[in-house]
């Protein structure tokens, strides 16, 4: 099952000059070549890739759009370590594209990655949107992966991307979808590899962002969704507590993928978000 998303940029490869491996992006230059715009960086969940981010390729015209595939995703090679080293090696990337600044959206597992990178980047990163995330679930690192993990990994390895895709967003909403927005959400979801799917569930159960976030000094945004049945409420307090000066805006008739399934309203509280800030 192949979806045809036109205008959406094809994958670039940066290859990593420390580990030497490979990091799959598409990017977008703003349609005014005229003056130096704001780079956005997208990050992707479990259930997503680079292309996730077509609504947003469509929309922000006027920037410059970058969208990575995490490890095991795309074409995306899988890390030796978790989240703080593939932070490490986006900030490398973005250095050698000569983007000396940047605004991060993270979506569920790449908001993870966002808060990390953010912290480690203060000087460079400029605001930080964190939409339907957490801060890891901070499990012993010897602990085997969770049962959840393991099913889905059992899962792809049975079922055809189809037939793993519609599984997959059949367990991340609630709410009933157009017929486009399901073919988005169920193609992306069936281009999941058994790689990234032990990568991204290895990472999230290891991770705890809490030392992180002392350390984020840009303005940040909270997206949370009304009708999110993958992000528990304890642990969206948990990510507020520990931001108490960000903002935070729950969108309403929104599951967890409020990126498309209300682009327009999700794209114009991230615009404005950036734009309050510029203008400050």
């Amino acid at each position: 099952m192949v979806l045809r998303l036109p205008n959406l940029p094809g994958r670039q490869i940066h290859i990593s000059t420390q580990s030497e491996c490979r990091i799959s992006f598409r990017m977008q230059e703003p349609k005014d070549v005229n003056c130096e715009p704001p780079t956005l960086v997208f990050l992707h969940g479990f259930n997503g890739n680079s292309a996730s981010w077509y609504y947003q390729f469509t929309h922000f015209l006027s920037f410059r759009v970058i969208s990575i595939d995490a490890p095991g995703f795309g074409e995306t090679t899988v890390f030796a370590g978790g989240m703080a080293m593939f932070a490490q090696e986006v900030a490398t990337m973005l250095s050698k594209l000569n983007l000396p600044s940047f605004w991060l959206i993270g979506h569920s597992m790449g908001g993870m990655l966002a808060q990390v990178i953010a912290s480690q980047n203060s000087l460079r990163c400029k605001g930080l949107v964190l939409s339907c995330t957490h801060k890891g679930r901070g499990r012993p690192r010897n602990e085997p992966l969770s049962e959840d993990v393991q099913n889905r990994i059992e899962q792809r390895m049975r079922l055809n991307d189809f037939e793993y895709g519609a599984l997959r967003v059949e367990r991340m909403l609630s709410t009933t979808l157009s017929s486009e927005l399901h073919e988005f959400l169920t193609s992306i979801a069936g281009e999941n590899r058994v790689e990234g799917i032990r990568w991204g569930g290895k990472a999230m159960q290891h991770l705890d962002t809490t030392p992180y976030l002392s350390s984020i000094e840009c303005p940040t945004l909270i997206l949370s969704a009304q009708d999110d049945i993958v992000i528990k409420p304890n642990a969206l307090r948990a990510l507020i507590a520990d931001l108490p000066d960000a903002e935070h805006i729950e969108m309403t008739g929104v599951g967890h993928a409020p990126y498309c399934e209300d682009a327009n309203g999700f794209n114009d509280l991230i615009e404005q978000f950036i734009l309050r800030q510029l203008n400050t």
